[in-house]
C-alpha cells in the first residue's frame, strides 16, 4: 500500500519540478521552526476575510506519509471540527498528520451549514478554480501540502440506506483499491464503538464529478489530485461525545492503514 501512495506523490512530485503543479500559500503567521514529535502551528490568511484558518501540524521522528484531516467544512457539524481538534493529541508513529480543523470559521461562528457565499462544499468543482476565495485558499493549500490521505469530517441528518434517510453512519472512499481497504479498516475500528446494529457504520464510494452532489472537496482530491480521499459521516441524533468517538475511531482507522498510527 505505501508503495502505491509513494509512487503517487513521486509522480506529483516530477509535474511540480516542470513548474505545473506549483502553487502559494499565504500565511499571516509562519510556521515555527518544526521539532519531529511536537506540534507546529500557523495561520493562513484568506483574502477579504476577517478569519484565518489555523492548521497543526505534527510530524514523527520516522519518515513516512501524510495525512490531512479536515473539519467544520459546514459550521453546524459540531462533532466533526471538534473531533478534529482532539488530534492535536495524537502523534503520528511515522510521517506527517496534518490538522485543518476548522476550514469554515465563519460557518462555525454562525452555527450553520454555510455562509453568504453559499455552501464551502459545493466550491470544489473538478477540473475548475475553487469559486470563492476561502475554497481557493483551502486547494492551494491542499495542494501545497500534497498528502497521501484527506478525511474530511461531517455529520448527517439522516442514516446511509436506513431511516431517516441521509449519508449518516458512513465513510465513504475513493474509488481505488487503497481507498477501499482503508474505509473498511475505518468501518471496523469504528463499529467496535457501536451497540445498534441500525447505527452499524458502512463504507460507500465518492461519486465521479458528474454526480450530484458536485464540487465536493473530497471529489476534488480524488479526480484533480489523485489523492485518496474519505468522508466520514456520523448521524446527528446521537450524543456529541459519541460522535466524537466514531469520528476519531474512523479517522484512525485511516491513519492505521496508511501506517502513520496504530
Amino acid at each position: 500500500m505505501a508503495e502505491t501512495v509513494m509512487r503517487r506523490r513521486a509522480v506529483l512530485r516530477a509535474i511540480a519540478g516542470t513548474g505545473l503543479g506549483a502553487v502559494s500559500v499565504s500565511a499571516s503567521h509562519p510556521a515555527r521552526a518544526h521539532t519531529p514529535g511536537q506540534m507546529a502551528t500557523r495561520e493562513l490568511s484568506v483574502p477579504g476575510s476577517e478569519y484565518t484558518l489555523e492548521v497543526m501540524t505534527t510530524e514523527a521522528r520516522t519518515s513516512g506519509l501524510t495525512a490531512l484531516v479536515v473539519g467544520g467544512v459546514h459550521g453546524d457539524e459540531i462533532a466533526g471540527y471538534q473531533a478534529a481538534e482532539s488530534f492535536v493529541n495524537w502523534t503520528p508513529e511515522a510521517g506527517k498528520l496534518v490538522l485543518l480543523p476548522r476550514a469554515n470559521p465563519g460557518a462555525i461562528a454562525d452555527d450553520s451549514r454555510s455562509t453568504d457565499t453559499g455552501d464551502l462544499n459545493r466550491k470544489f468543482v473538478p477540473d475548475d478554480t475553487p469559486t470563492t476565495p476561502l475554497a481557493r485558499t483551502i486547494w492551494n493549500f491542499v495542494q501545497r501540502i500534497d498528502p497521501d490521505a484527506l478525511v474530511s469530517l461531517h455529520e448527517s441528518r439522516g442514516i446511509y440506506g436506513g431511516e431517516p434517510s441521509g449519508v449518516g453512519q458512513t465513510v465513504f472512499c475513493s474509488p481505488r483499491k487503497e481507498g477501499y481497504d482503508a474505509a473498511r479498516m475505518a468501518v471496523r475500528r469504528a463499529n467496535r464503538l457501536v451497540s445498534q446494529p441500525k447505527l452499524a457504520f458502512k463504507s460507500g464510494t465518492i461519486g465521479p464529478p458528474d454526480d450530484e452532489p458536485i464540487g465536493l472537496l473530497t471529489e476534488k482530491a480524488t479526480y484533480d489530485a489523485n489523492i485518496p480521499s474519505f468522508i466520514v459521516e456520523t448521524y446527528w441524533n446521537n450524543p456529541l461525545e459519541k460522535r466524537i468517538d466514531w469520528h476519531q475511531a474512523t479517522v484512525r482507522g485511516v491513519l492505521d492503514y496508511f501506517d502513520l498510527i496504530d
